[in-house]
């Protein structure tokens, strides 16, 4: 397949990138695509989890849930409650707005808002979002078994949501990449052409988006600086091995 020998071209030398500018388009949008789906695995995995954990609060949580009341947008709670959905997984109902989300909470019922996890971060939602489905314990347990009913249907639309958003977020990143990657070219007097550069870079960073799923997973934000370091030297290589330009005339007088 032609798309197996482009990507056999990323790991031979520098010298070979430019060669990325005969790659056809489909092969291009393929891997910003596949570079897309890497960058989504841990949300992907979350909210997996989150799905099953609302199946599991549906059948057989959703009785401990306390009694609240949603006034003003805000949540009058009567008691505080750390609802267990697993060995890993707890819900938790505050009344203390200042309270820290650890990595064991899916979501904490705040009196102002709603927090989610969402892979070493989490969501805010208010309850005014919510105002016209939920207004008690009540509407929160229907809400729970409505969700649930059709749980895998509400997961692949926020997948594919996520892969749209990924998809247009890389492609985005590569258009600037390669206009950078074009104009230090053409101060180096090389050969440039933007198009050849977005083909170059779809391909380049490979690695350092390798690079930046590993920094999600283990949430170490130095690795998400490296990712962009890798990049800034492969760009620079790249603008190296560029054919030379046309030399200008000096103008003798």
């Amino acid at each position: 397949m032609q798309y197996v020998n482009e990507l056999k071209r990323l790991i031979k030398h520098p010298k070979k990138y430019p060669m990325y500018r005969t790659t056809k388009l489909r092969y291009v949008f393929l891997h910003i695509l596949l570079l897309s789906i890497i960058l989504i695995i841990p949300n992907t995995i979350q909210y997996f989890q989150i799905t099953q954990n609302i199946s599991t609060l549906a059948h057989e949580e959703v009785d401990e849930i306390p009694k609240f009341k949603i006034h003003n947008n805000e949540m009058k709670l009567s008691e505080e409650k750390i609802i267990k959905l697993n060995d890993k997984h707890s819900i938790v109902f505050t009344k203390s707005q200042q309270f820290k989300m650890k990595p064991e909470h899916l979501v904490v019922f705040k009196p102002q808002d709603i927090e989610i996890s969402n892979y070493n971060d989490h969501t805010k939602i208010s309850y005014g979002s919510l105002s016209s489905v939920i207004h008690d314990e009540k509407d929160l347990s229907s809400f729970i078994d409505t969700i649930n009913a059709s749980k895998y249907f509400y997961f692949s639309i926020i997948i594919l949501l996520l892969l749209f958003i990924q998809f247009m977020s890389i492609s985005f990143k590569i258009a600037i990449v390669a206009f950078i990657g074009h104009l230090i070219s053409i101060l180096l007097n090389k050969k440039s052409r933007y198009m050849t550069w977005f083909k170059m870079i779809t391909f380049i960073i490979s690695i350092p988006t390798l690079v930046l799923l590993l920094g999600i997973l283990i949430g170490n934000a130095l690795l998400m600086f490296v990712s962009w370091c890798i990049i800034i030297v492969g760009i620079i290589v790249t603008a190296y091995y560029l054919p030379n330009g046309k030399k200008r005339a000096s103008l003798k007088q």
